[in-house]
């Protein structure tokens, strides 16, 4: 009779270890027992924001390493398959104009998608003499060259949106966003916007838990694409620098629909039009996101005359980034299921179950 209950006993505990071998469970990214997922910020083709630099994306790429759950790599070579073939995320952040992707990056690029892993695409709006304190700074009047990244998105062929260039003259210029009503500061800096909840889908992960954002951004076209997934408000318009100096329109005042059509060159979007600026995707087995700003991600101040407030600091501004990473890197993250060391004690219990069994039919 104890023979025979202990065979019952055995064989529900089989039962209940096989059940539970097979249950995922959610396991903390913190676990020391798990590695780091990879994120690597490339400089090799002349970023506009330096990774050891607190006016660049120091903060941001310190806050990223501290999480545990990333580890980030900064890489100053032509990218390749061999430095790319364990990365997670691939940031490129607003890379020189001058500095396109050589076909061999561009194939190891398309390679580490293949695999799945993710891809950061962060452009920046234009400056001119007229708007910004930033001008003062030689090095920084050329951010917003965008080329090279719509480049990059024809070389891979990603299909889908662009960011916004007025490409029909000699030069290409890119464009930045205006908003009179949403702007910290309406005289001096029009450009820099204040973003609620009414201007994102508050569905999509990336925005868990953001309130407000502060962005200094260019637009993406296609704006009704679906891929777009944060936009502006009806007060919101952005225009094309017209020159190396300036913008098409000094007083920056919006266009009317007539004057739009006189002149569309002028302008990249008017207001009503609800200019876009985070694009989100899946690409076959990877994730892209396209953000027309890289300086909201910055330690740089903002663009006042002393101003000491840097953007990393703004809104909700630092939060977006991170939450971008855990967008592109969902699932990346195996949890150690347990199976094989369960199925070890199961087959153990198995073969003792068994020999109770044979040893109680000899009897």
């Amino acid at each position: 009779m104890r023979i025979s209950s202990y065979s019952k006993i055995l064989v529900l505990s089989l039962t209940l270890l096989l059940v539970l071998s097979s249950v995922p469970r959610t396991v903390s990214a913190q676990s020391p027992d798990l590695d780091p997922l990879v994120v690597l910020y490339d400089v090799s083709h002349e970023p506009q924001f330096a990774p050891d630099d607190e006016d660049g994306f120091k903060l941001m790429l310190d806050m990223v390493n501290e999480s545990t759950k990333y580890i980030v790599r900064v890489n100053s070579d032509p990218l390749n398959e061999t430095i790319l073939h364990d990365v997670d995320v691939l940031v490129i952040a607003d890379p020189d104009k001058s500095a396109l992707f050589e076909q061999e990056e561009v194939l190891a690029i398309g390679e580490m998608m293949a695999n799945g892993s993710s891809l950061l695409l962060l452009g920046d709006p234009v400056i001119s003499q007229n708007t910004s304190v930033y001008w003062n700074e030689q090095l920084f009047r050329d951010i917003g060259e965008n080329q090279a990244l719509n480049t990059l998105m024809d070389q891979l062929n990603i299909t889908g949106v662009r960011f916004s260039l007025n490409d029909t003259g000699e030069d290409i210029w890119g464009d930045s966003m205006f908003d009179y009503e949403k702007s910290i500061n309406s005289t001096s800096m029009p450009f820099v916007i204040q973003l609620d909840t009414t201007t994102w889908d508050t569905s999509h992960p990336i925005f868990n838990d953001i309130n407000s954002l502060l962005t200094m951004s260019a637009t993406l076209k296609p704006t009704e694409a679906a891929s777009v997934i944060a936009h502006s408000y009806d007060t919101t318009f952005a225009q094309y620098r017209a020159g190396p100096n300036a913008f098409a329109n000094l007083t920056y005042p919006n266009m009317t629909i007539a004057e739009f059509e006189e002149r569309p060159l002028s302008y990249s979007a008017i207001n009503g039009t609800y200019p876009g600026w985070i694009s989100a995707f899946e690409y076959d087995d990877a994730r892209i996101i396209i953000s027309g700003s890289s300086i909201m991600f910055s330690g740089k101040t903002l663009p006042e005359v002393d101003s000491e407030e840097q953007w990393f600091y703004q809104a909700d501004n630092s939060r977006l980034f991170m939450n971008m990473l855990n967008w592109l890197t969902e699932g990346f993250i195996d949890s150690p299921n347990a199976i094989v060391p369960m199925a070890i004690i199961s087959s153990v219990i198995l073969i003792v179950g068994v020999a109770v069994y044979v040893f109680k039919k000899i009897r």
